[in-house]
């Protein structure tokens, strides 16, 4: 398809099942030969982008890119609404509190991704979208990701927003995110830091992935609680549940 809009492009096709938590691992051996492929994909090219479709398919590319310190551009489309992002650097890399690192798209999340197909309509699994928003997307990932290759830090670049009070560099700004919305014909670009208990880029997830391999995919694939536990989500609920608040009836008392 590349290739009939620019006949002078290099690429080449690979087709791959990725493996992803919550969904049980079909053939053990073919599943290892896909996440080989895709781990050396991945540490062979300078930028990612993550167009797939649903949420758990997205977190292995996350963790390897993330783990190689990849610059990873991430599209994902609702039924009016968009998101492009660029994930933040691999925590490895030294920060400051002026410019700490940027957040993946998992590091929002208080739960470890899971099966979203079980039991849920097309439009629920987000596969029907407005015809505008595929195109929309697509150009505003490929302008981030060339604003983000003339930046020296790349995708450690200080985020910026478009409220005016960021001046941009020579292509304009460089957000963390852009997410928009077709039916109101609005854009805005949040920024979130990165999430000590996330699933999918804080320290303990990727050490455990570096040790293991493909064991740790496996297991995960199975067991999405096993992820909770590993990142830490899983005792920060346990200790938001032991907050004991008494609460009074009068308005606006505690």
């Amino acid at each position: 398809a590349l290739q009939k809009i620019f006949p002078g492009v290099k690429s080449v096709g690979h087709v791959l099942s990725i493996p992803m938590p919550g969904h049980a691992l079909a053939d053990d051996l073919s599943s290892r030969r896909d996440v080989a492929l895709l781990e050396k994909l991945i540490r062979e090219h300078d930028v990612v982008y993550l167009l797939t479709d649903t949420r758990e398919s997205r977190w292995l590319p996350t963790l390897i890119a993330s783990s190689n310190d990849k610059i990873l551009i991430n599209a994902a489309l609702g039924l009016d609404s968009w998101l492009v992002m660029r994930h933040g650097c691999s925590p490895e890399r030294p920060t400051t509190p002026e410019q700490p690192r940027h957040g993946c798209y998992f590091c929002n999340d208080v739960v470890a991704p899971e099966n979203s197909m079980k039991e849920r309509t097309l439009d629920q699994q987000c596969t029907v979208t407005r015809p505008g928003l595929a195109p929309i997307a697509s150009a505003l990932a490929v302008e981030l990701m060339v604003a983000l290759l003339h930046d020296p830090d790349k995708h450690a670049a200080k985020a910026e927003t478009n409220d005016g009070s960021d001046r941009g560099g020579a292509l304009g700004i460089i957000p963390h995110q852009v997410r928009g919305q077709i039916s109101s014909y609005g854009m805005i670009t949040p920024w979130t830091p990165a999430f000590d208990c996330c699933t999918a880029c804080s320290p303990g997830v990727l050490g455990a992935y570096r040790r293991e391999g493909f064991a740790f995919v496996r297991r995960v694939t199975a067991d999405t609680a096993y992820l909770e536990e590993l990142s830490g989500l899983a005792a920060l609920r346990g200790a938001a549940d032991a907050v004991d608040v008494d609460w009074d009836d009068d308005e606006g008392s505690m």
